[in-house]
């Protein structure tokens, strides 16, 4: 007869065998997708990353040596906490140091009108400035890239709305993010507020010639901005991986980028420090991923910030689990593969995955529903009106429809994710190839 430490051992083997096998079998599940190598696509990403605790204070060096400028007159474009706080300051005075000519241009504010920027381009204009540096969050790296578009072309940030392609191309751009969400630095994209309502500046040339991630200007960040800018840029990888545009290396990142969110958000959140880090290179490469485009959450998103301004991270959050369940009909394999990251691989499916962001948004203190978001009861089939006319999203990978979307912001009301991945199953599906 075996011993008592026989059977245990046993036991826990056994234990460990079944542990093992229902890993595989997730991970055999999670892997059936794949995006398409014959699609054409291209990816976009800055020339160099620079990363590491106080790069960005060796700025003199990188313009030298990554955009051989080695004199003149620079802008730095600075969100104004990070003025006042003094993390610019060694940036600035090691440009000074070395014989650069600074302006400084600040005032930009959370949502920067077209007003705001083009005062800034003027500032630059008229100094003959040669590079544009935008250290800050989202708002001030998109002033920085409208900025250094009109250095080289005429005409004011209202005139290059859309997908534009400048002539004269950009200034040289240096883009250092202070915040763990927006991505902003990777990105195609400039967002602007002309005649009160959001506009997008798209071209491919904001992608800068430098990226510099530095996790010392995100280590004061207040909790309330970890939590909105980390959710920010989950929503970005999640929805660029829904995408239809989505390329064999915009879904590597995404993937990557969703691991070291969920693994690392809340630990954040809670003050650790390496877990901070962590989340700033997840939004980093969320923001690569995210040149192929986002999908219903951030149209959503932008719905819900229409009819009581918040956080752009917290509209994000709060529609990110929507928007997983409209489009509940993804390629299974590419749902099981999205549904496993989210989870950490504790589930394949899509409705688990919408309900663990739906429990992070929660403990990480954000709403999760219309009403404590404090959006206007009613508002419900002008929101979804809005959706379709004004932010239609043709790489979504279900057509946007207004009256499920009508339907998704009732269930959204109080939480009802139950009702979301209902009513969704009988929406139209477009494969994913």
């Amino acid at each position: 007869m075996p011993s008592r430490i026989q059977v245990l051992t046993c036991v826990t083997l056994c234990g460990y065998v079944l542990a093992i096998v229902s890993n595989l079998k997730v991970t055999k599940m999670s892997k059936h997708w794949w995006p398409g190598t014959d699609s054409v696509s291209a990816f976009l990403a800055p020339a160099v990353v620079i990363g590491g605790r106080g790069s960005s204070s060796k700025i003199a060096s990188v313009l030298q040596s990554q955009l051989k400028i080695t004199s003149g007159s620079v802008l730095v474009a600075v969100d104004d906490a990070v003025l006042n706080t003094g993390l610019a300051d060694e940036l600035i005075r090691d440009l000074e140091d070395n014989g650069y000519e600074v302006t400084v241009a600040s005032g930009f504010g959370s949502e920067p009108s077209s007003e705001l920027v083009d005062a800034a381009a003027e500032m630059a204009r008229n100094a003959n400035v040669r590079v544009v540096i935008g250290l800050g969050g989202g708002s001030v790296l998109d002033s920085s890239k409208i900025v250094s578009l009109l250095l080289c072309n005429e005409g004011r940030s209202a005139d290059w709305l859309g997908v534009v392609e400048p002539s004269n191309g950009v200034a040289p751009l240096v883009l250092i993010p202070t915040t763990c969400g927006t991505g902003a630095e990777a990105t195609r994209v400039a967002m602007v507020t002309v005649a009160g309502s959001k506009r997008v500046s798209s071209c491919a040339l904001y992608v800068p010639s430098v990226a510099i991630i530095d996790p010392n200007l995100v280590a004061s960040l207040p909790t309330s901005v970890i939590a909105a800018t980390g959710m920010d840029a989950l929503a970005h990888a999640v929805e660029s991986l829904m995408a239809t545009t989505t390329s064999v290396l915009s879904a590597h990142h995404a993937l990557r980028a969703i691991e070291l969110l969920v693994a690392n958000l809340e630990n954040a959140f809670n003050g650790d420090q390496e877990a901070l880090a962590n989340c700033l290179w997840g939004s980093h490469l969320a923001g690569q991923a995210l040149n192929a485009g986002v999908v219903v959450g951030h149209s959503l998103a932008y719905c819900l910030a229409h009819e009581r301004p918040m956080p752009h991270g917290m509209s994000c959050a709060l529609a990110l689990p929507y928007c997983i369940a409209y489009n509940r009909t993804l390629d299974p394999g590419l749902a099981s593969t999205l549904a496993s990251v989210i989870t950490g691989g504790s589930s394949i499916e899509l409705s688990d995955a919408a309900r663990w962001i739906q429990e992070l948004t929660k403990r990480l203190g954000l709403p999760t529903t219309l009403d404590e978001a404090m959006i206007p009861t009613g508002t419900e089939a002008v929101m979804a009106a809005r959706c379709v006319s004004e932010y239609p999203r043709p790489t979504n990978p279900v057509p946007l429809d207004e009256a499920k979307l009508a339907e998704l912001l009732t269930a959204m009301r109080t939480g009802d994710l139950s009702a979301a991945f209902g009513l969704a199953k009988s929406t139209a599906y477009s494969n994913i190839q």
